[in-house]
């Protein structure tokens, strides 16, 4: 297999090194480090799972594990806890259960893990044969909302402000952007903005998935050539057909420059084209109920 698995743990001892026999067993590649940021710095590249092996005392590890919150949500890494009920308390203050591939008590049920780890590869394969969309929005709420929407079809970033998407987009690969207006500190707009002055992600196709309806807000949007203006009004299989109907006419690496909106048109002539359709979606698609 060959795959690398990344051990984070306070010390070693039995248990650390029983997990590791197993793992070599199978023929994966194990690393390990302390519940250090910089420790898991320098090993994290290559790991394809993340085991957290959760001990006592973990308020003083809280950066840690802010840290590897961050790998889960910008570098889609994979992580398992071994721990028990108190220590997962107090691990999902740092990380949200849903960036969590599953939690497993002590003693350590191998098979279990072991089980775990497969899944976990075996998805990564399926999915990188898919198309990666990845959501922006300030709404944690809504983030999770719109990855369970798009999941089972679609690999999923999310990144909560213009930043992480720019720190996302530098170790990853988009084919899509959902982008939200209206987020405080930077905008939507401007974030746009920031996402065509850098190499790695100019080329990357954005749509706006927003709350603003009016008319100047829709112009303000469409005047910087998105792929659409939908709104967060738009129900699951709207947004699902949307992005399919996207993808199917949009060859990736085609060159999209005719289909992009003139800023010379009329205020009218955009306001047609990106009008408010059924349901509450702009942009194209249908009204589809979730």
């Amino acid at each position: 297999m060959f795959e690398t698995i990344l051990i984070i743990r306070r010390t070693e001892g039995f248990i650390i090194n029983n997990i590791k026999k197993n793992l070599s067993q199978k023929q994966y590649t194990v690393t390990e480090c302390g519940i250090d940021e910089e420790e898991i710095r320098a090993v994290k590249d290559d790991a394809s799972v993340i085991i957290f092996y959760v001990t006592e005392d973990l308020e003083a590890f809280s950066k840690p594990m802010i840290y590897i919150k961050e790998l889960c949500v910008e570098e889609n890494k994979q992580l398992i806890l071994i721990s028990n009920p108190m220590e997962y308390e107090v691990v999902s203050k740092y990380i949200s259960e849903e960036l969590i591939a599953d939690v497993i008590g002590r003693p350590v049920d191998i098979e279990r893990l072991l089980s775990d780890i497969e899944e976990i590869l075996d998805e990564q394969s399926m999915q990188a044969r898919k198309k990666c969309i990845l959501i922006v929005d300030d709404d944690p709420t809504y983030l999770r909302t719109i990855r369970g929407w798009l999941k089972d079809h679609y690999r999923v970033g999310m990144a909560n402000s213009g930043m992480q998407a720019l720190t996302w987009l530098a170790g990853n690969e988009a084919d899509l952007i959902l982008l939200d207006y209206d987020m405080p500190v930077t905008s939507g707009p401007q974030v746009l903005r920031m996402l065509k002055a850098e190499a790695n992600s100019a080329g990357v196709p954005v749509m706006f998935l927003t709350g603003k309806s009016d008319k100047l807000s829709v112009l303000r949007g469409v005047s910087l050539k998105p792929e659409g203006y939908l709104l967060k009004t738009i129900g699951k299989n709207a947004l699902l057909e949307t992005i399919d109907n996207y993808f199917t006419e949009h060859a990736k690496g085609e060159d999209d420059s005719d289909d992009a909106v003139s800023t010379e048109d009329s205020g009218d002539d955009i306001w047609s084209e990106y009008g408010v359709e059924n349901n509450g979606l702009i942009g194209g698609g249908t009204g589809d109920e979730n």
